[in-house]
């Protein structure tokens, strides 16, 4: 068998076998249950082969069907079984999606068709997604077993399985089932049973048809792989693009061991806080300036990709030319020439765009507007404001001077992010790309989205920001625009040329910005060992959470599960608290703000609710 690591297999695993099962059947890339984007993500690590056994869909959308049929167009061989897997192997297989296993079979047959048949509940990551229902395929495979040698008979069977399936499959169980059917009657029934499952006769039917998977995979993988069956063409939708477009732009879902070196930096990144959310923009807007210069058929010339090694806001600097820094950030020599190259494409795009020259001779730079405007929406403009501003000087002006002098890289993204928001909105504001027309709507919406809940308020807001009424309008309208294109529900009117290519704008950014390595850094250094993050109660983690946002310069959140979603932790609080906990006290390098990094946390809060799938 081929090393994983030539042509990886990505397995989406969970409860239906254990991770350390499935490695002595298949070497693979394994990762958690499978959600909505993570194949079009996982297509960014080059897999040859998807193999989809488990998925999550009530706390979270489902794997799209189209992210499937992209992988198939990209010649990705996609299997299914056991699971969600199973589920979708049978709606896709006519496009190419090959199932394996007994509840494969009984889908694409119409045995079954209710997807409760393979739901259950389980626990977190941390208990290896341990299943705590009973699926009801389970339920139907011991049944019919025990029905075969004897133990009970056809009519008590019948039961058996009518009790589990109309019992709500989170509850479901076997035994629970066997008493509701047969409660105090039929005892020696029970009672043979019971023994009989006891001694062995429970059916795992998803674990089997895992095994099964893993099994057919080990025998094929590396032998010469035909699709003569099945060449498609899949449909650019709106959907589906919005959808890469978000993919595109964030990290994966959560800290998989399997996962390369940029996909675990990208995912350290987020403990930047502020930092992070300024990545994550600068990200989103660099990949609709890329598509904005493609739909214009900006030219790409030769000093353009030259100058992607200068030293400046969208150049890697003259080091990028040495081997040494490929290194440091993960990139192999086809990856840099592609990085480049869309380096050199935004520059073009940039270039084209041209400069302004403002009164006194002096150079401003059209940007610089939409640089204020970042500032303020974000609530740095405060903090970077002067307490006093000389005479005949602009307050916007001494604000940029001062951030300048002391922003350091979080002032750096803020220029690059304007640069790029004010060719956009640009070039939305020409084709019709505009706020809500009610002025008043959308002013209260930025007001009330940042706590300004009295005039009074207001008003003091406006002060700190220099804003007049007017400006504060038109500061909310910017604001709405924006929101308008980083949530990409509205760029299809930008005339964009939308790609599918599986980059990562994220990782872009971050190597852009120069905290690569530094986050590298911090992932290799040792982490406490010593048990004690697991053990502690809540307000540890509290306290922790305290520290670690008064060294990042934020205040603490007053709503934790909203603050960890919003720096992409899907699993919201638990997960931010999993995250911290493995920071090592002993990782002491500095975070990219200048500011010393967040100590470990000595605790976590209580377990969030459950994953299902």
């Amino acid at each position: 068998m081929k090393a994983v690591s030539d042509e990886p297999v990505i397995v989406f695993l969970g409860p239906s076998l254990p991770v350390a099962e499935a490695r002595r059947v298949l070497p693979a890339r394994y990762l958690s249950p499978v959600r909505c984007g993570d194949v079009l993500r996982v297509r960014r690590l080059k897999p040859r082969v998807i193999a989809i056994i488990d998925g999550l869909f009530e706390t979270t959308a489902a794997v799209w069907h189209k992210e499937i049929l992209l992988a198939l167009e990209d010649g990705i061989a996609v299997f299914g079984a056991a699971s969600m897997g199973a589920l979708r192997a049978a709606e896709l297989a006519p496009f190419g999606m090959v199932g394996v296993g007994a509840i494969f079979e009984a889908y694409r047959d119409g045995v079954y068709t209710d997807d409760d048949e393979v739901a259950v509940l389980h626990g977190p990551a941390a208990e290896g997604f341990r299943a705590r229902s009973d699926a009801m395929v389970n339920v139907r495979a011991t049944v019919a077993r025990a029905v075969e040698a004897g133990v009970i008979g056809a009519e008590s069977a019948r039961e058996v399985i009518q009790c589990a399936k109309e019992t709500f499959y989170q509850e479901r169980s076997l035994t629970r089932a066997m008493d509701r059917a047969w409660g105090t009657s039929r005892t020696g029934e029970a009672v043979r049973f019971r023994r009989f499952i006891e001694q062995g006769g429970y059916v795992d039917q998803k674990r089997l048809d895992a095994l099964a998977l893993l099994r057919h995979l080990a025998d094929v993988y590396g032998a010469p792989r035909t699709r003569e069956s099945c060449v498609i063409e899949v449909n650019r939708s709106c959907f589906i693009m919005k959808l890469q477009h978000q993919v595109m732009c964030r990290p994966f879902t959560a800290a998989e061991p399997d996962l390369p070196g940029e996909e675990k930096v990208a995912l350290e990144a987020r403990l930047l806080g502020p930092t992070y959310r300024l990545l994550r923009r600068l990200a989103l807007l660099m990949s609709m300036a890329e598509a904005l210069a493609r739909a214009r058929g900006v030219d790409v010339a030769p000093r353009h990709m030259a100058r992607s090694f200068d030293a400046d806001d969208f150049g890697l600097g003259p080091a990028a030319r040495a081997a040494r820094w490929t290194r440091a950030r993960d990139l192999d020599d086809a990856g840099l020439k592609r990085y480049v190259r869309r380096l050199a494409t935004i520059r073009a795009l940039l270039e084209a765009s041209g400069k302004a020259r403002g009164r006194h001779g002096r150079p401003t730079p059209v940007y610089e507007p939409h640089l204020l405007a970042l500032m303020r929406i974000d609530g740095r403009y405060e903090h970077w404001r002067p307490a006093t501003v000389p005479a005949g000087v602009s307050p916007g002006w001494a604000v940029l001077r001062n951030a300048e002098r002391g922003g350091g890289e979080d002032f750096r993204l803020y220029r690059r992010s304007a640069k790029l928001w004010h060719v956009l909105d640009e070039a939305g504001r020409i084709l019709g790309v505009e706020a809500p027309d009610d002025r008043q709507v959308v002013c209260d919406e930025f007001r009330r989205a940042r706590g300004l809940h009295t005039e009074r308020v207001t008003l003091d807001w406006m002060r700190r920001n220099d804003l007049d009424v007017d400006s504060y309008a038109e500061l909310a309208a910017a604001e709405a625009r924006l929101s308008i294109l980083c949530e990409a529900s509205r760029t299809y009117t930008l005339g964009l040329i939308e790609t599918i290519e599986p980059v990562c704008w994220l990782h872009d950014a971050i190597r852009l910005s120069g905290l690569y390595p530094r986050l590298k850094r911090r992932l290799a250094a040792p982490a406490s060992s010593d048990g004690r993050a697991r053990r502690a109660a809540a307000p540890d983690f509290e306290r922790a959470l305290r520290e670690h946002c008064a060294r990042l310069g934020e205040p603490a959140p007053a709503n934790v599960e909203e603050y960890a979603r919003a720096l992409d932790f899907a699993e919201g609080g638990a997960e931010l608290a999993a995250a911290l906990a493995r920071r090592s006290r002993s990782a002491s390098s500095s975070c990219p703000s200048g500011a010393p990094e967040a100590s470990c946390v000595t605790g976590h809060p209580p377990q969030s609710r459950q994953r299902l799938r």
